[in-house]
C-alpha cells in the first residue's frame, strides 16, 4: 500500500511542475504581448506622431539643402564659363585697339575685365605694359617743354593724363621734377632782379611741395644756401647798421620761425653795442621847397669853421632875397628803430669866403604834427634830438636868407 501511494505522490509531483511549467510560460507569454501593445500604443500615440513629423520634416530640409547646393555648384561653374568666354571677347577686343596703338581706348576696356576672370593675371600684366606706353607719349611731350623752360606748359600736358593715372608713380616724380626745376628758376630770376636775400628765402619757403619729399628736400637745399648768405650779410650788417640788421634778423624769424642759426644770430646781435646809423640812408620824402640830399659823391664846406661835409641836406640861398619865409620840409622813416639824432647846422661857405646873413636859419623837428626840437639863430651848432618812438621824423628848414645852409653829418643811435 505504501508504494502505491508513493508511486500516485510522484506522479502528482511530476503532474503539479509540468502545469508549473505550462504556468510559467503562459506568463512569459502573457507579459510578452503587454510589452507588444504598450509599444504600439506608445507608436501610435500623437507625441510619437509629432516626433517622426518632424524629424520628416527636417530630413526633406536636408535633402532640399543638399540639392541646392549642388545645385547651386552647377550653375556657379556654368556662369563662370559664361564670363570666361564674354571676358575673353573682351580681352580680344582690347587687343585690337593695343594693335592700333590707341592706348588710352585699350586701357579702358582692359579694366573692364573683372578679377574672376581665369587670366586675369595676364590681363593685369598687359595692364601694365600699355600703361607703361600710353604715359611715355605724355612725359615725352613733358620733356619737351622742360627742356626750354616752359614749365606751365610741361605740367598742363600731365595734367591732361586720365584720372585713374594721376597718381602713378612715373608721373608723380616728373611732376617732380618739373617743379624742382621751376622753384629753381624762379629763385635764379629773383637773384637776377637783384630782390633781397629775405624776399628769396620767403619764395622758397612758400613755394607749394604738395608734400612731396622730392621738393622738400630741394627746398631745403636752396634755404641753406640762402640763409648762409642771410646769415654772412647780416653779420657784416651788424657792424654798420644795427637797426636794418635787427630788422632783418626779425623778418627771417617769421619766415624761418624755429631755426636754430637765426635764433643764434640773434642772440649775437644783442650782445653786441649797436652802431649810428646815417640819417641819409633811411627812405626819405621832400613834401616841400627844394633841398638837396647829398650821396655821398659832392662836398661842401661850413663857413665858421672850414670843415668839408660829404653827408648832409642842403636849404640853397632864397632866390627872393629877405622878402619873405621859405620854409621847406624832408621826411625819414625812422618806424620807432632808434632813439637819438645827432647833427651839426652849418652854413656853406662862398666863393669868396664871407657871409651876409639877412636872417639866421632855424630848423624844426617833428614827430608828426608834435614838435620834438628846434634851433633858432644858430650856425656850426651842435643838436641832440630825443627821436625814442618816433615812425616818421619830418625836418623843416626855415628863414630868409642870401646863404645857403645844411646839416651834416645826421647820426641816429639805433634801439638795443
Amino acid at each position: 500500500m505504501e508504494e502505491e501511494k508513493k508511486i500516485t505522490t510522484k506522479k502528482e509531483l511530476k503532474q503539479k511542475a509540468q502545469e508549473m511549467k505550462l504556468e510559467e510560460k503562459q506568463r512569459k507569454l502573457e507579459e510578452k504581448q503587454a510589452i507588444k501593445e504598450e509599444k504600439e500604443r506608445r507608436k501610435n500615440s500623437f507625441g510619437r506622431k509629432v516626433s517622426n513629423f518632424f524629424l520628416l520634416i527636417i530630413l526633406i530640409i536636408v535633402l532640399l539643402l543638399v540639392g541646392f547646393y549642388f545645385g547651386k555648384q552647377f550653375l556657379t561653374e556654368k556662369e563662370k564659363e559664361l564670363n570666361d568666354k564674354k571676358m575673353s571677347q573682351t580681352y580680344q577686343t582690347a587687343m585690337v585697339a593695343f594693335n592700333e596703338k590707341d592706348y588710352k581706348k585699350a586701357l579702358e576696356i582692359l579694366k573692364s575685365i573683372d578679377e574672376t576672370y581665369s587670366k586675369y593675371s595676364e590681363v593685369k600684366n598687359k595692364i601694365n605694359e600699355i600703361e607703361q606706353l600710353y604715359l611715355n607719349e605724355y612725359l615725352l611731350k613733358a620733356d619737351e617743354y622742360l627742356k626750354v623752360s616752359k614749365y606751365d606748359k610741361a605740367l598742363e600736358v600731365l595734367a591732361d593724363i586720365d584720372e585713374d593715372l594721376q597718381d602713378s608713380e612715373l608721373i608723380e616724380n616728373k611732376r617732380n621734377e618739373i617743379k624742382i626745376a621751376l622753384l629753381k628758376y624762379e629763385v635764379s630770376e629773383l637773384v637776377s632782379n637783384e630782390e633781397d636775400i629775405l624776399s628769396i628765402l620767403e619764395y622758397i619757403v612758400d613755394f607749394d611741395s604738395n608734400n612731396s619729399i622730392q621738393i622738400e628736400d630741394a627746398k631745403e637745399e636752396l634755404i641753406a644756401q640762402y640763409k648762409s648768405e642771410f646769415l654772412l650779410e647780416t653779420r657784416t650788417l651788424m657792424q654798420t647798421d644795427y637797426s636794418k640788421a635787427k630788422n632783418n634778423i626779425a623778418q627771417a624769424k617769421k619766415i624761418l620761425p624755429n631755426d636754430k642759426d637765426i635764433k643764434k644770430l640773434e642772440e649775437e646781435l644783442t650782445s653786441i653795442e649797436p652802431t649810428s646809423v646815417n640819417l641819409l640812408s633811411l627812405k626819405s620824402n621832400v613834401t616841400k621847397g627844394k633841398l638837396t640830399v647829398s650821396n655821398g659823391d659832392n662836398k661842401i664846406t661850413s663857413m665858421d669853421n672850414n670843415v668839408e661835409y660829404d653827408k648832409y641836406i642842403l636849404k640853397s640861398a632864397s632866390k627872393s632875397g629877405n622878402n619873405h619865409n621859405s620854409p621847406y620840409t624832408i621826411e625819414f622813416d625812422l618806424n620807432k628803430d632808434y632813439t637819438e639824432l645827432k647833427g651839426i647846422i652849418c652854413t656853406q661857405a662862398n666863393d669868396n669866403g664871407t657871409k651876409q646873413l639877412v636872417f639866421v636859419p632855424k630848423v624844426t623837428f617833428y614827430d608828426g604834427d608834435k614838435v620834438i626840437y628846434y634851433t633858432d639863430n644858430v650856425t656850426d651848432s651842435t643838436f641832440s634830438v630825443d627821436v625814442t618812438g618816433v615812425e616818421k621824423l619830418t625836418i623843416e628848414f626855415e628863414g630868409i636868407t642870401t646863404e645857403d645852409y645844411f646839416i651834416a653829418n645826421p647820426e641816429l643811435t639805433p634801439v638795443k
